[in-house]
């Protein structure tokens, strides 16, 4: 089945990863049945969206990416519904964040249940 995934990148001076995901899961629960999300430590440039062909003023911080995948035709409402979450997450958690990396790309999904299978 053809989805689009979604990979979510987010970082912060001050990343307190487990709290993070505390208040991220029952969101992404909600909104997308389910997601992947794995600690990262986020290296970036205050100029990175300018696509230069040199970056100065490099940082490195802690953060998070989320691995989030839905139909073709929620991809529009999906990519709202990661903007209000993350609004939200910033606001309720007092977080440092500003920047938050989106990548999309067109995937093929399917589930198979280990218990349904024979040896």
């Amino acid at each position: 089945m053809k989805r689009i995934r979604y990979t979510v990148t987010l970082s912060a001076p001050v990343f307190p990863y487990q709290n993070i995901l505390a208040y991220l899961t029952p969101h992404l629960g909600q909104h997308f049945a389910g997601a992947c999300c794995r600690p990262i430590d986020g290296i970036w440039s205050t100029e990175g969206h300018l696509y230069q062909s040199h970056y100065d003023h490099v940082a490195q911080e802690p953060g998070m990416q989320i691995l989030i995948s839905v139909l073709p035709e929620q991809k529009a409402a999906a990519y709202q519904q990661i903007q209000i979450m993350l609004q939200a997450l910033k606001r309720d958690l007092m977080l440092d964040l500003d920047w938050v990396h989106v990548e999309s790309e067109e995937v093929e999904a399917g589930h198979f249940q280990l218990s349904q299978l024979t040896e």
